[in-house]
């Protein structure tokens, strides 16, 4: 008889504070595709940046609220003025707040604490200590597909050789659509 009123009561209890407790888990794969993107070495050299990106944003969401970290890793060819291409493998790791509104829009705000880039051809060549800033805004089409734009002002610091390191500020600006399956479990 106590088991039975234990779960009754235990029963009763969830039931009441499952209706008030709306946090849950965000998972949010994307992949996406840089468009009009540049890039900017110092003061001298200008080029362009394109390529694609896989990602995933890990956090918790409640009543619309989002937060949590965005994991990047994207393949660029950076293309000067003048000059030759360079393919580089960037990886990017941020945390993000945001808002999901009703209404099917979402936007967020990312800090990207890390921002690597490696030379495809010669891996001794890195672009690192980079951060900068992201916002994205997205549009819902279907309840677990959101179609995406992110404005990125990122930058690198340094560029290391397999024998030496030098200070190289490089900015970058990018313009990634993407597609991405918001997930609330």
């Amino acid at each position: 008889m106590k088991k039975g009123l234990v779960l009754i009561v235990a029963m009763i209890t969830m039931f009441f504070y499952a209706e008030k407790s709306e946090a849950a888990f965000l998972l949010e794969p994307y992949a996406g595709l840089n468009v009009s993107s540049t890039y900017q070495v110092g003061t001298q050299t200008e080029g362009t940046l394109s390529g694609s990106s896989v990602g995933a944003r890990v956090g918790f969401t409640q009543l619309g609220l989002m937060l949590g970290l965005n994991g990047q890793r994207g393949t660029y060819t950076l293309s000067p003025a003048t000059g030759s291409d360079s393919d580089f493998t960037f990886t990017k790791m941020g945390f993000f707040v945001g808002y999901d509104f009703p209404v099917m829009l979402r936007i967020w705000g990312e800090y990207v604490f890390s921002y690597e880039g490696v030379d495809v051809d010669n891996t001794d060549n890195k672009r690192t200590e980079g951060s900068g800033t992201t916002f994205g805004f997205g549009y819902k089409i279907i309840p677990f597909v959101s179609l995406n734009l992110e404005v990125s002002n990122l930058s690198t610091a340094k560029y290391k050789t397999a024998t030496a390191e030098v200070d190289s500020d490089v900015d970058y600006t990018q313009y990634m659509l993407s597609v991405s399956l918001p997930l609330s479990i």
